[in-house]
């Protein structure tokens, strides 16, 4: 793995085909449970489960998962960070592959939650090694579009085999495997990534400023999940009030997650040239209005295009906020964490999801989830200020080290 030289500025490593593969592939496991959800709720559904008990089974899977990928984060942002992907990602296949093939109903719900505990390592070890990587706008997108690629052939094939017990969870214990087979590559904390010194650097990144953005991404990054992710799995819902038909809504998944492929590329394409204020504050106006708009759909076609650009603005932004905690921190000291935040809001989706439909009715459900979007843009334009300060701060004061050599 390419290391960085001595007379480098850039603390972090350069993007490499292993590291690359490990970071990417172990992404993808750690987040397959969340993107399968609207069929893990059918599987269930055909095991005898109604919906408010599926959704407080997958609700109880991702909060196993967010609970451990948080309890985890201080280790994955250290030097164990292979080993411990590779313990959570064993057990994560082992549990999975238990709930495809017995056939009994609470063995499966135990394989489910214990699968999902332990893909929460691979949540942790995944997002710290995103910030050992070498601009953070560009590696998360190449991540998210690897997870894009994946998500929409295991999408539009799942419906082909037929959504059942073997072919969802079987799934998951596969993709757990790989990313096993590849957690030797991940690349580890950066050597020089201390915090940076603001009397050599922009005051924008003064420590405390970057702890106060750490904890607030914390905070913004899953309650904005959650109203994404209470639109996504509640997409059976949505498509039984409209009359879109199972092959029909796994088709409209599956183009769904092809979309998020266009804004990746963007953000692949122009790296941090792009910045982070302006992109995630365009997307967060534009997913609100779209989610909105749902809620007053009254045609299969129409709902169907509307959950795929709700999508396709989510896989833009989604891979921005993983850029910008990245940002903040090479060691993966908030990145770490991210997507364990992430995922206890987004454990809740489901449930949240249905009770809301069942109180309020779809119009209010949506109008509810829209809402989030533009109650959150104000805070994240001052963490994504922060986060790329902190990069330039982390850059100027490896320099001024370098010049004192």
């Amino acid at each position: 793995m390419s290391t960085t030289a001595p007379n480098d500025t850039e603390p972090r490593y350069r993007l490499t085909p292993r590291n690359g593969s490990a970071t990417f592939i172990i992404a993808l496991a750690s987040l397959m449970m969340a993107n399968l959800a609207p069929f893990i709720m059918t599987a269930l559904g055909a095991l005898g489960f109604d919906i408010i008990a599926s959704g407080n089974i997958l609700t109880w899977a991702l909060l196993a998962s967010a609970v451990v990928g948080l309890a985890t984060a201080r280790l994955a942002s250290g030097q164990r960070r292979r080993a411990l992907a590779a313990i959570g990602l064993s057990v994560a296949a082992v549990a999975f592959a238990a709930s495809a093939l017995l056939p009994v109903p609470w063995l499966v719900v135990t394989g489910l939650i214990v699968g999902g505990a332990g893909i929460g390592a691979a949540i942790s070890t995944s997002g710290a090694a995103i910030a050992a990587l070498r601009n953070p706008n560009r590696v998360s997108a190449a991540s998210g579009l690897v997870n894009r690629v994946l998500i929409t052939i295991v999408l539009a094939v799942i419906p082909l085999l037929g959504i059942t017990q073997g072919s969802v969870f079987g799934t998951l214990a596969l993709i757990s495997l790989i990313g096993l087979a590849l957690a030797v590559w991940l690349p580890p904390a950066p050597q020089h990534a201390e915090p940076v010194d603001v009397t050599t650097s922009l005051q924008l990144a003064a420590p405390r400023r970057i702890t106060l953005a750490g904890i607030a991404i914390l905070v913004v990054f899953p309650l904005w999940g959650t109203s994404e992710d209470a639109i996504w799995t509640m997409a059976p819902a949505l498509g039984d009030a409209v009359g879109l038909g199972e092959q029909s809504l796994g088709f409209t998944l599956s183009l769904a997650a092809a979309g998020g492929i266009i804004g990746m590329l963007v953000v692949t394409v122009f790296g941090n040239r792009i910045g982070r204020s302006v992109p995630l504050a365009a997307a967060l106006v534009a997913g609100g209005i779209l989610k909105v708009w749902i809620g007053f759909a009254n045609e299969p076609q129409l709902l169907a295009a509307l959950i795929i650009g709700v999508n396709t603005v989510y896989a833009f932004a989604f891979a921005l906020f993983i850029a910008t905690a990245a940002g903040l921190d090479a060691r993966g000291r908030w990145s770490g964490p991210l997507l364990g935040a992430y995922l206890v809001g987004s454990s809740f989706a489901p449930l949240i999801g249905g009770a809301f439909i069942e109180w309020f009715g779809i119009p209010v459900f949506t109008l509810i989830t829209g809402i989030v979007s533009f109650a959150v843009i104000a805070p994240t334009i001052a963490i994504a200020r922060v986060s790329v300060g902190a990069e330039q701060a982390l850059a100027r004061t490896r320099v001024a080290a370098l010049d004192g050599v």
